[in-house]
């Protein structure tokens, strides 16, 4: 009977022909790279996140030495190291500038981060604080 149904039909193909397997093995691997490229977006905009936070945290920090300090500009020393530890935690291009005046404390924070989404795939970023003393 099975003979039968196969003359019956005689053009009518078994499975899948090799052209069909190519193509969908195609069209898989376009959809895994375009995962793989928004994996790695993620993590490259996880690591600038991370990058903020210390920078934040770094803000803070100076803030509240210069509260404990009486609202006076911190020594040379201090100064000196913190920039050290920008410079270990944030690169080489990292700064600090600390202005106080009127009782109000400006620190600006200025650092070099990856960014895919620019030309030039590296981007120099400030953060600034105003801290009441």
């Amino acid at each position: 009977m099975n003979k039968r149904r196969m003359q019956a039909f005689p053009g009518r193909s078994r499975g899948f022909t090799m052209i069909e397997v190519l193509i969908a093995v195609l069209i898989l691997a376009i959809g895994l790279l375009g995962v793989a490229g928004v994996q790695l977006l993620s993590m490259q905009q996880t690591s600038n996140a991370n990058v903020r936070s210390q920078v934040t945290l770094y803000a803070q920090d100076i803030a509240e030495r210069i509260r404990a300090n009486g609202g006076a500009a911190l020594d040379a020393g201090v100064v000196d190291d913190i920039e050290a530890l920008l410079l270990r935690d944030l690169g080489p291009e990292s700064e600090v500038d600390i202005d106080i005046a009127d009782g109000v404390a400006e620190i600006e924070i200025t650092w070099e981060e990856r960014d895919p989404t620019a030309a030039e795939k590296v981007t120099s970023q400030t953060f600034t604080m105003r801290a009441r003393l």
